[in-house]
């Protein structure tokens, strides 16, 4: 569960992070911009999983199959719950749960890849 989408994940959500912390150095609200910043990360997530899924089935790779998809679901769920709670919250602390949902899907992206790698013997 390696390669180059999980890079390009982790790459727009970095940079997704990054122009959201200018957002609230800025000291703006979340605004559609974000939203629709969440929803891009999601559809790549989405794609993750499906393909996460995928390769998981066709695959006789010994490792912890339920914790991967349980990573691989975490993943998934995180941004819209940012989203939710920063678009209840509108100061600048909502764009800040939505920059720290940025900042921590590249490490369960991270997270997913080890588990995939399996157990070091």
């Amino acid at each position: 569960m390696t390669g180059s989408y999980a890079t390009a994940v982790t790459a727009i959500a970095l940079m997704l992070a990054v122009w959201t912390l200018v957002l609230v150095a800025m000291n703006r609200s979340p605004g559609l911009s974000l939203l629709a910043a969440g929803g891009v990360l999601e559809a790549l997530l989405v794609g993750f999983l499906i393909g996460g899924i995928l390769q998981m089935v066709g695959s006789d790779h010994h490792f912890a199959r339920a914790e991967f998809v349980g990573y691989l679901l975490a993943c998934l769920a995180i941004p819209p719950m940012a989203v939710v709670w920063a678009w209840e919250e509108k100061s600048r602390s909502g764009t800040l749960v939505i920059a720290l949902a940025f900042l921590l899907t590249p490490v369960m992206v991270l997270r997913v890849q080890q588990v995939w790698a399996g157990p070091l013997v």
